[in-house]
């Protein structure tokens, strides 16, 4: 299968924090929620594959240039090309807090405004991936919809249980690899330590992979463990 450049991607870096870098208790570690999340992710990484090759027109489009398939995605998705991460975050904590807030409102429209989009992906994202170029060329398309597919079904999952989600935070880990391409760095199995309003601690992962790029944060996927 071709590598996905972790962009669902990465799904893990190690240090803990409310800040970036703090040691997370010993007692979030034991049930590991991410470990999980990481074997479904695998799994349904597997099967979004399966169904990209039965796509018409994959065998196709993958024999045509690099160039012409990313110009016939830019094409698609239209808009404005963009040399930047547009609405991003200062810091991964910002941003992280910037998520804890937009859910506490149900605002599904900074939820999305944080999340990367299909112009970012096709101007700043793909270009700098190794799936440009055997042995992992890609096709922009279909990458993406590999990215965009699961997250839109968790963006949907997470909306409907805003309410339920506790948005005062105790800590927060990144539990995997990180991977650079480029100007982008991805950061994956981002778990949130929450304090309910009955005093419970639970550790969830709420959303996929963060990118970085010149100092900007963004979530990459709504794809989460719901």
């Amino acid at each position: 299968m071709p590598r996905l450049f972790a962009l669902a991607f990465l799904l893990v870096l190690g240090t803990a924090c409310s800040r970036e870098g703090g040691p997370m208790p010993a007692s979030t570690v034991a049930a590991n929620p991410a470990a999980d999340s990481g074997r479904k992710d695998s799994i349904a990484r597997a099967r979004q594959d399966s169904i990209n090759r039965m796509l018409p027109g994959y065998v196709v489009d993958s024999i045509l240039p690099t160039d012409e398939l990313l110009r016939r995605f830019r094409a698609r998705v239209g808009g404005t090309p963009v040399t930047a991460l547009q609405s991003a975050s200062a810091s991964r904590d910002a941003l992280v807090a910037r998520f804890l807030k937009a859910v506490a409102a149900a605002d599904s429209t900074s939820l999305r405004d944080m999340a990367l989009n299909a112009r970012e992906f096709a101007d700043l994202v793909y270009p700098e991936s190794p799936n440009t170029r055997p042995p992992y060329k890609e096709n922009p398309a279909v990458m993406w919809s590999t990215i965009q597919n699961p997250s839109q079904g968790g963006f949907i999952r997470l909306l409907r249980r805003t309410a339920e989600i506790p948005t005062k935070l105790v800590d927060y880990r990144c539990e995997g690899r990180t991977e650079t391409q480029g100007h982008n760095t991805f950061i994956s199995g981002c778990i949130l330590r929450l304090n309910g309003k009955d005093g419970v601690t639970t550790s969830h992962r709420y959303f996929g992979s963060i990118i970085e790029r010149d100092h900007k944060f963004k979530i990459v996927s709504y794809r989460n463990e719901f």
